[in-house]
């Protein structure tokens, strides 16, 4: 995470602060809510084992837990459906976090975040455990505005279609880049969804968080407030994947940018977006 993006995490945060307060003042914070919060403040406990954690298995975890919560609380139709892609889409990312950080072909990464962590001051950690805590309960918002409201609406349909395909994209590639990565673990992935397509890991995430928007707007009645909690987190993590994409792509090129091959793969492959007919 850069440190622009840092800059803007906190921005967002704030904003989700000063949403709770108006909410509070308005009597409309309900207990579910709080729950939902808790769920976000458990799951960030995660960063006083080793920081690095709350930005996977923590996110992983609250969209799990926050997911079943909306499903099972509202009862209905599109909780349920919204509710079960989430906590999917949060196995998913538990089940590929945990393979990853136990593969071979990420044992110097490991590594490295261990060092890191050691130094890290526990004023930022206790930051950090705040501002994602924050983040995890909103993020679901519009699924609880989706819930409350209980009908069937194509926003509903077109939140949930983007869901699912976010999650299958981010799935299958993530997937694909770890088996490459352990065939050859010092090479860049160019096969499969990588072929033309430089990010498709971090664009299926995009997806996800357009179809929370879709949802949430499609459920929200009128007033900014609303609109700005369903909106706020999804927001951050879209602008936070692409961030994301530029700097992997200055990484590699870092790190493979004199290999000839490497050279040919950027001409051919697009960073957020794949080249069709090319290579």
């Amino acid at each position: 995470m850069d440190k622009h993006i840092r800059k803007i995490f906190s921005l967002f945060v704030l904003i989700m602060i000063a949403v709770l307060i108006m909410r509070l003042r308005a009597d409309d914070w309900s207990m579910l809510n709080w729950c939902m919060l808790a769920v976000g403040a458990l799951a960030c406990l995660l960063v006083f084992r080793v920081f690095v954690y709350i930005f996977n298995f923590s996110y992983a975890l609250a969209s799990i837990v926050n997911g079943v919560l909306l499903a099972a609380w509202f009862g209905n139709g599109p909780a349920l459906l919204l509710g079960g892609l989430m906590a999917l889409y949060g196995l998913r990312l538990l089940a590929f976090t945990w393979t990853r950080v136990r593969s071979s072909s990420y044992a110097h990464r490991v590594e490295l975040v261990g060092q890191a962590d050691a130094g890290l001051p526990a004023a930022i950690r206790v930051a950090l455990w705040v501002q994602c805590s924050f983040l995890y309960c909103f993020h679901l918002f519009a699924i609880y505005y989706a819930g409350r409201h209980g009908e069937w609406t194509a926003s509903v349909y077109a939140g949930a279609a983007l869901i699912l395909a976010g999650t299958v994209i981010e799935g299958l590639a993530d997937l694909q880049k770890q088996r490459a990565k352990a065939l050859a673990p010092d090479d860049f992935v160019a096969t499969g969804l990588f072929r033309n397509w430089r990010h498709p890991n971090y664009v299926g995430e995009m997806l996800v968080q357009v179809g929370l928007v879709v949802v949430g707007l499609g459920a929200v009645s009128a007033g900014w407030g609303p609109v700005v909690a369903v909106t706020v987190a999804p927001l951050y993590v879209f602008l936070l994947m692409i961030s994301e994409c530029g700097r992997a792509d200055r990484h590699m090129e870092m790190r493979y940018g004199d290999r000839d091959e490497f050279n040919e793969y950027l001409r051919r492959s697009g960073s957020m977006l794949p080249k069709v007919g090319r290579g």
